[in-house]
């Protein structure tokens, strides 16, 4: 009786032990189905939005419409509502470059929404957007822009796809925006900046996917801009540790050189946004940025974290508070005070007042640090440069006219320290004009030398953000040489480049 009973008690364990096990079976089966699943509509969109029968989806062009037409079908099949009372945003962008003809066909976002739930929090809204449009084709060849952007299109399909999923989940709103004419000159951001009206200051983030289809080559998941989000890149480690992603999180977009759609809606002013990108390795705006060269089991993963990224928030499982920090590049105003390091190159002569002989040419290069204080339109600037300057070596035991046409030269360093009043033409810097005057230290001078030199100069300028270019011209006062030389002084010309912190 006892053995029986022992027998019946072990299959029942064994019976519990295959179900068990069956049941885990079939969840990964399930997952790794609807993973695969997903894969392969990545590759469909992805495929279809890079052929060449859009001929490079150029804003404006029947490709752009073409490619338009397809991810709006998608938005109202996946069942994502109109923002307002349209699904389609058209738009004139304000400047046409030279090259693009807008004329052609309509120029459009499209932006739909997923309502959150709670009666406080669905008047919040998180953005997430990508543009559609490419550079179309040139000198006879179409750039299809696979990574740059069918790539974040592709990935923005099938993330509604899953937030959709969630709809019930939601506490905030989530705003899907496809834009258009990005590669203009982000006119599609633009518009839906200026068309959201005051309800662009419910975005609670902005999170912009941009080229997103290289991630094995870059091996880790590139996001800008987390410290303007209080929290964020605690957030973000712990979905990219639970999901296996590595991550490279910057705290600002610091290139002055490009940009991607969070500009317009970092212009706001404290409106925390987000770039997202998988690297610069793909050759984007070539022929050769075409659907066979993704990664789409990469692209398949970043849907996947970005979709998780985004649940927390709008569940309001993780904090979504602005933290108040701005990027230098999207600030609209000048701050108090900036320092950093300042570098350039130019030309130097030696000048005679009381001659009609000019000085020969020399080369001159300079480092330093380049210090500002700015106060509305105005800056006072303070720098801090070694300089060495290739200068005529003047031979003493000669005539003066042996002094003015020796031409051999030597090497002058110095320490010179330019002190400029500036004023800004535009609030962030863009252009500037500035004067001031100049003290230098001579360095490797003889009795012959003075080693103190006082100047005056000019100087005009940009800047992009953290990065400011000028060009200066110094003129001496004082004579190189002592009273029984000629009268001798310098003018240098030079550009400097400046990064400020």
């Amino acid at each position: 009786m006892i053995f029986s009973y022992v027998v019946i008690m072990r299959q029942k364990r064994i019976l519990v032990f295959i179900a068990i096990a069956a049941l885990m079976a079939t969840v990964c089966a399930g997952s790794a189905n609807a993973q695969q699943g997903r894969q392969q509509r990545l590759r469909q969109h992805l495929y279809l939005l890079a052929s060449d029968s859009l001929q490079g989806r150029l804003a404006g062009s029947v490709g752009g419409a073409k490619a338009r037409q397809y991810i709006l079908n998608q938005y109202q099949a996946i069942g994502l509502q109109p923002y307002g009372d349209s699904c389609l945003y058209p738009f004139r962008p304000r400047l046409s470059p030279i090259g693009y003809d807008f004329d052609t066909g309509m120029i459009s976002n499209i932006i739909m929404m997923i309502p959150g739930n709670d009666p406080v929090l669905k008047d919040e809204y998180i953005v997430l957007g990508a543009h559609y449009d490419h550079i179309g084709v040139k000198n006879g060849q179409v750039h299809n822009g696979a990574d740059d952007n069918a790539s974040g299109s592709t990935a923005l399909i099938e993330i509604a796809r899953e937030l959709y999923a969630h709809r019930n989940e939601l506490k905030r709103s989530i705003i899907i925006a496809a834009f258009d004419s990005e590669e203009q000159g982000l006119y599609g951001s633009k518009d839906m900046v200026r068309m959201m009206g005051d309800d662009i200051h419910k975005v609670k983030v902005m999170m912009s996917i941009d080229m997103v289809g290289w991630l094995s080559a870059n091996n880790a998941l590139v996001i800008e801009g987390v410290a303007t989000l209080d929290g964020a890149d605690r957030t973000m480690r712990q979905i990219a540790d639970d999901q296996g992603m590595t991550l490279k999180l910057k705290r600002f977009e610091t290139s002055a050189l490009t940009a991607t759609d969070t500009e317009p809606f970092a212009s706001i002013g404290q409106l925390p946004t987000l770039a997202v990108t998988s690297g610069l390795k793909s050759p984007y705006h070539k022929p050769e940025d075409d659907a066979d060269l993704i990664d789409y089991e990469g692209l398949d993963r970043i849907c996947g974290f970005l979709t998780e990224l985004t649940l927390q928030w709008a569940t309001d499982r993780a904090p979504l508070k602005a933290s108040g920090k701005v990027a230098p590049k999207h600030r609209d105003h000048l701050p108090m005070f900036e320092i950093g390091p300042a570098a350039g190159f130019g030309t130097a002569s030696l000048r005679y007042p009381n001659s009609s002989l000019k000085g020969r040419l020399g080369l001159e290069c300079h480092a330093g640090l380049d210090a500002r204080f700015n106060r509305g339109s105005f800056t006072l600037q303070c720098q801090a440069l070694f300089n060495a300057a290739m200068m005529p070596n003047v031979d003493l035991s000669g005539t003066a006219a042996d002094v003015l046409n020796h031409s051999d030269g030597e090497t002058q360093t110095s320490l010179l320290i330019p002190v400029s009043a500036i004023w800004n033409a535009t609030p962030e810097g863009f252009f500037y004009l500035g004067a001031g005057f100049n003290y230098r230290r001579l360095l490797n001078h003889t009795e012959t030398y003075n080693a103190n030199l006082w100047g005056v100069h000019w100087t005009i300028g940009s800047r992009t953000g953290r990065i400011s270019w000028s060009y200066t011209m110094l003129y001496q006062l004082d004579s190189y040489f002592d009273d029984t030389m000629p009268r001798t002084t310098s003018l240098q010309r030079w550009i400097t480049v400046s990064f400020l912190l």
